[in-house]
């Protein structure tokens, strides 16, 4: 709810600048809150220094006072450039309307960083980008959510759920649900959803937000497996693990241990690497993964 406030806070002042004069009844309108919010929202507005003038009366309205400096805000250079490069991430990833204007905003401001952060999306995520909107839209009205979803043993389930939250990690996108069907909170992966639809609303139960970075659920039947990797592919692994984990063999291959799945999920993600990546231990592990890449031979000389 806080961030909503926020978004409604910042959105209220982008408006005042495009329009020379608007009402209460006008902004409860367009944010879809009553008279009595948009009142509080000006109030904490004001209380932040933004200089807002309220007149009363036929002819009355809401300015923003001409002293306004959009070239001098109140924030410092290093808090603009934070918020920049936020709305950039939020921007390049969901390419929401909102965002893109706020962006606009800030760049007619003076001393916007010079960086750029680039998360953008294939041409085939567009879908998911709506997905993930509409998602967060049933989030923020309290709607309960029904859809079909296949799991990733290729199952299929409609489902019905209360959504809370949602996360983009490593290149994918998830949702924090409580499920009526299992009765509990799970994660699932919006990729494997379809046929999204509301059904009334719900009132919000007790959440903690499900641990993504070595959650239980992420890391279930996950073995340590120790690799050679080729310095063609070093800065991958890097990324992944950081470079006290590496420890180098010669000039050409590094010796690393990373935890995967010992099944098509683990050697699919080895197989990514080619050949510049080999399986040292454990020795099942390897026997399981050159059996699996028999089977791939084998389809194809078929």
């Amino acid at each position: 709810m806080f961030i909503i406030k926020i978004d409604r806070h910042m959105g209220i002042i982008s408006y005042l600048i495009d329009q020379p004069k608007t009402t209460a009844k006008e902004l409860s309108e367009k944010f879809q809150v009553n008279r009595r919010t948009i009142m509080r929202d000006l109030d904490d507005l004001t209380l932040a220094g933004i200089p807002l003038y309220c007149k009363k009366g036929k002819n009355g309205g809401i300015y923003l006072m001409d002293s306004v400096q959009m070239n001098k805000p109140p924030l410092s250079k290093r808090e603009l450039e934070s918020i920049e490069g936020s709305l950039k991430s939020r921007m390049q990833v969901l390419n929401d309307d909102s965002t893109f204007n706020a962006i606009l905003k800030l760049n007619k401001m003076e001393g916007i960083s010079d960086f750029e952060i680039d998360l953008s999306l294939s041409k085939g995520n567009i879908e998911l980008r709506k997905l993930v909107l509409n998602v967060l839209k049933a989030i923020r009205n309290n709607q309960l959510i029904c859809f079909d979803y296949i799991n990733s043993q290729g199952e299929e389930s409609e489902k019905t759920a209360e959504p809370y939250r949602v996360v983009f990690k490593d290149r994918s996108w998830y949702m924090d649900a409580y499920c009526y069907s299992t009765e509990r909170f799970n994660v699932y992966k919006l990729a494997r959803i379809s046929n999204l639809n509301t059904k009334g609303t719900f009132s919000k139960r007790d959440y903690q937000p499900i641990t993504y970075n070595g959650g239980e659920w992420m890391e279930k039947d996950k073995i340590s497996v120790q690799l050679l990797v080729n310095k063609i592919v070093l800065d991958k692994f890097l990324e992944l693990l950081g470079k006290e984990s590496l420890e180098k063999v010669d000039n050409t291959w590094y010796r690393v241990v990373y935890s995967l799945k010992d099944n098509v999920f683990g050697y699919n993600k080895l197989l990514s690497y080619g050949k510049f990546v080999r399986v040292v231990y454990p020795e099942s592990f390897r026997n399981h993964f050159i059996k699996y890449i028999d089977e791939i031979k084998s389809f194809y000389s078929k």
